[in-house]
């Protein structure tokens, strides 16, 4: 065994300069598709948003110096300016908390926050002003005193919360079901071209594909993540012949989409050790998008927790030729074959059905039994031959 797998490797060379030329042939390839495919802004994304958090900060300080002279000259006391800036930072810092605590968020739930916190307080507006009068007729002054204002100030603010309150929570439960639109923004996204066809790293070892994307069935964005090629990449390196070769062939697949179709390098990483699967999961869910994967353990996660998922496997199958050989069906012989001998006829839905030796049968539906079929792009093809007929028993 050990010899045979020297041997091998030795006259085949390819663990040798073979292999250094395939490496120096993906990783070009590799090279030429990160300069060619769009890279997508988010790192710029992060540095403007630490410029913008950045600068709020400074904000801060300001108004923090700025307050305490007027508090200062207000309050007529010397307040301590420091103190002052640094409540003002402290107060800046836990709103960026917040901020992105909240930009975790799917957009449809901050929209549904949104969109509920405004009905909230346009209901409380209409019935405060009810609740007011009705608790200023039935009021007696004598047991209240002066005290009643306070009581409809109070009354006011329990109204405005229960009714935001119940508006939020509401439209978080029913933000799927509905579509709300305040001009232009809504909470499900209906035209799903728009959701990102996340591929897997096994989309691109598979390799069908390359052969499925010039069809045209697939009008989303295309987006590989950065975790996803550097998968692929450690696939093409690794020490097993096997491993290696597909890994390989994956990126030159992965090249050649890149050359006849844009397709997203999404810039992701994950912490290292960390699950490429759940990685992948979770970008989906970000983007609303859907995975494609032949993956079918990763398609059961995937399903567990919500997220579209689009096996190859099971696209091949639902293409699969609905016929076998060994089937028999009857057929309406029309007309006469290509080759010698051939009759042609034609199944309800067009296929059209090729039958050896059955030249002088034509203008009769006969039995057939199908040898083969076959897939083009002009549509399905059954070849098959006349079903012997059984003798009838002779009688004894």
């Amino acid at each position: 065994m050990g010899d045979d797998d020297t041997g091998g490797d030795d006259t085949g060379g390819d663990d040798t300069g073979g292999d250094d030329t395939g490496g120096r042939r993906w990783q070009g390839s590799l090279r030429k598709f990160f300069s060619q495919a769009k890279i997508t802004k988010e790192p710029h994304d992060r540095l403007t948003l630490l410029v913008v958090r950045t600068l709020f900060l400074l904000a801060a300080a300001g108004l923090g110096l700025f307050g305490t002279d007027v508090l200062s000259e207000v309050t007529q006391q010397d307040l301590n300016r420091r103190n002052g800036v640094l409540i003002a930072c402290g107060t800046a810092l836990f709103l960026i908390l917040i901020e992105r605590i909240f930009s975790r968020s799917p957009i449809r739930t901050f929209s549904a926050i949104t969109f509920g916190l405004i009905l909230g307080l346009t209901f409380s507006l209409l019935f405060t002003n009810i609740v007011s009068l009705i608790v200023e007729s039935l009021m007696d002054p004598s047991l209240f005193g002066n005290h009643g204002a306070a009581l409809l100030d109070f009354l006011r603010i329990l109204t405005t919360t229960i009714f935001c309150y119940f508006a939020v929570s509401t439209l978080l439960r029913t933000k799927d079901d509905f579509k709300f639109i305040v001009p232009y923004v809504e909470f499900r996204k209906q035209v799903r071209t728009h959701a990102p066809l996340i591929f897997d790293t096994s989309s691109f070892v598979d390799g069908r594909i390359e052969s499925l994307l010039p069809t045209g069935v697939f009008d989303q964005r295309l987006v590989v993540p950065k975790f996803v090629l550097n998968e692929l990449q450690t696939i093409a390196d690794s020490s097993d012949r096997s491993l290696r070769q597909r890994g390989r062939r994956g990126m030159d697949i992965l090249n050649e989409i890149g050359d006849t179709h844009s397709v997203e390098v999404f810039d992701r990483e994950i912490p290292k050790g960390g699950d490429v699967d759940l990685a992948l999961i979770a970008l989906a869910a970000e983007l609303g998008g859907k995975i494609l994967s032949t993956d079918y353990n990763l398609q059961k996660n995937a399903k567990l927790q919500g997220v579209a998922f689009l096996n190859i496997n099971d696209l091949a199958t639902a293409l699969k030729p609905s016929f076998v050989p060994g089937e028999f069906m009857d057929v309406q012989l029309l007309r006469d074959g290509d080759d010698e001998g051939q009759a042609v006829g034609f199944l309800n839905d067009g296929t059209m059905v090729v039958v050896e030796n059955a030249r002088e049968r034509i203008g009769q539906q006969v039995p057939v039994e199908v040898t083969s079929a076959l897939q083009t792009n002009a549509g399905k093809m059954v070849f098959g031959k006349l079903r012997r007929q059984r003798k009838a028993a002779s009688p004894s």
